[in-house]
């Protein structure tokens, strides 16, 4: 499974988004050269090795298009699942894992359910800081064989609540005003600073001819980055030539501050300042004006839909069909807080898939086609751009690829008409979870063995984690909950 020349072999494949039958690839280096059936590619190259078999399903490698790299999740890390705006405000009291161990544990999780990029919205222990410790997280990511579009973030504004923050600090009780005013502090990292540290990360890093790290910009939220920053943003990104993902429209009060703040929606104010193109993702999107997904695909930006999170944090629903229907490119994303907190990528999908079809005679469909693009062109448009050559199997692209136990997803029967593209996807998504995920290849290295991770030493992972967090404080975010809550009660839901 080193040689640097092999044909991976599969009975099932996903090869120019089409299911065939008996598919073969010739991977030399990093990329795939050619695409036949076994006999076909083994008679021609007579002296290479083949790896796979009948009873595999082979598919481009997974992307997940937004997450956090937490490594665990945030319950198991103390932090129980609320509102998002009370949620958030005990996020800064998670135990602080080893920048470097916590990307090594979460790439290993990702890779176990075939993901083989991901985006990282970084989460510092300070912003102030934060430009030392990014460094040691693409370590982490680079020693377990992921791809990773690094985003450090920043915000300048609303920090604590949204629009009245001296309103609300002011009437909490003197006992909970001290704490309150720490999370509510604005960051010590100026705008020209976040800069500069992000140029200094995307000279040293960003790797525009292989793809393994791009890095890129991410003011964190529209109502938690002033215009200047938004602006900013955009501006660096586009003379880089690279990306930028910001959260938008996550929950209910989110659009609600937009009407109260500019009395129109956030992705026509976005639009005013010049802050939407196709460099662009919006991660959740979930409260959305009527002509939003039009002018979302008339600019070119992309959305990275977080199924789960959105359930978890009580936000809703993205009305992904919308989206597609109108053009506009999507990713998935796990933002690192699954319904099984397990980052199970194909469950994920399958999640997309339910609720992406909503009741109703007159309701979008979302075809099961449409969920295999979300995670696989679909997410490398949304994290990487439309022009890197992955998501699909065609010669000369990048090899990236998963082998899935198909006889296991099959079970005892499955419809005749399989593999037709018009079946398969269904019965994929339905069945398949990161318990069939054999073997996954990054840039034409196997970093998943008969699914064993071929760089990283599983129980040290392990007992690194739990030595990691034994000496951890309990946290004292959950005594401001109830008066967030009680702030948000004013507003409209």
């Amino acid at each position: 499974m080193t040689d640097k020349r092999h044909i991976v072999h599969a009975g099932i494949g996903l090869v120019n988004d089409d299911f065939q039958r008996d598919v073969a690839l010739l991977v030399e280096g990093a990329s795939i050269l050619e695409i036949g059936g076994r006999a076909a590619l083994a008679n021609r190259h007579p002296t290479v090795p083949v790896f796979g078999g009948e009873n595999l399903l082979l598919m481009p490698g997974l992307v997940n298009s937004h997450d956090h790299g937490r490594a665990l999740g945030t319950v198991a890390l103390g932090l129980p699942d609320d509102l998002l705006e009370v949620w958030l405000a005990g996020l800064g009291s998670l135990p602080r894992i080893p920048p470097q161990l916590a990307a090594q544990y979460e790439g290993w999780l990702l890779i176990r359910s075939g993901v083989t990029s991901v985006a990282h919205s970084h989460n510092p222990a300070s912003l102030a800081t934060m430009f030392e410790e990014i460094p040691e997280t693409l370590a982490g990511y680079r020693q377990a064989g992921l791809r990773v579009a690094m985003f450090p973030p920043l915000l300048d504004q609303n920090t604590l609540v949204y629009l009245d923050e001296e309103g609300f600090l002011s009437s909490l009780p003197a006992e909970l005003r001290a704490l309150a005013i720490t999370r509510a502090t604005p960051p010590a990292l100026s705008l020209d600073a976040w800069l500069d540290g992000l140029q200094h990360l995307y000279d040293h890093y960003h790797d525009a001819r292989e793809h393994r790290v791009h890095v890129q910009a991410s003011p964190v939220g529209g109502q938690w980055a002033s215009d200047a920053l938004i602006q900013g943003a955009a501006e660096w990104a586009r003379a880089n030539g690279t990306r930028a993902q910001m959260h938008m429209l996550e929950s209910p009060y989110q659009r609600h501050y937009a009407w109260r703040r500019w009395g129109q929606g956030f992705i026509q104010k976005l639009d005013e300042l010049d802050a939407l193109g196709d460099w662009l993702t919006l991660a959740h999107m979930v409260w959305t004006e009527a002509d939003d997904p039009a002018l979302l695909s008339d600019r070119g930006v992309s959305v990275a839909h977080n199924p789960s999170s959105n359930l978890r944090l009580r936000s809703g629903i993205a009305p992904v069909a919308q989206f597609r229907k109108a053009g506009v490119n999507v990713g998935i994303g796990m933002d690192g807080h699954t319904l099984d907190e397990d980052q199970d990528y194909l469950r994920e999908m399958r999640l997309a898939f339910t609720l992406g079809n909503r009741p109703g005679a007159h309701a979008e469909d979302l075809t099961p086609g449409d969920v295999l693009t979300m995670g696989t062109r679909g997410g490398v448009h949304a994290t990487f751009g439309q022009e890197v050559s992955l998501g699909s199997l065609k010669a000369g692209w990048l090899a990236d690829l998963v082998l899935l136990d198909w006889q296991a997803i099959r079970g005892d029967w499955a419809p005749p008409q399989i593999p037709s593209i018009d079946h398969l996807p269904e019965f994929l998504l339905r069945r398949a979870n990161r318990s069939h995920v054999r073997h996954v290849m990054v840039h034409g290295e196997w970093v998943l063995g008969d699914g064993v991770h071929t760089r990283l030493d599983e129980n040290s992972l392990h007992d690194s984690m739990r030595e990691a967090l034994a000496q951890q404080l309990p946290s004292s975010a959950h005594l401001l909950g109830p008066l967030l809550r009680q702030f948000y009660a004013n507003w409209p839901d």
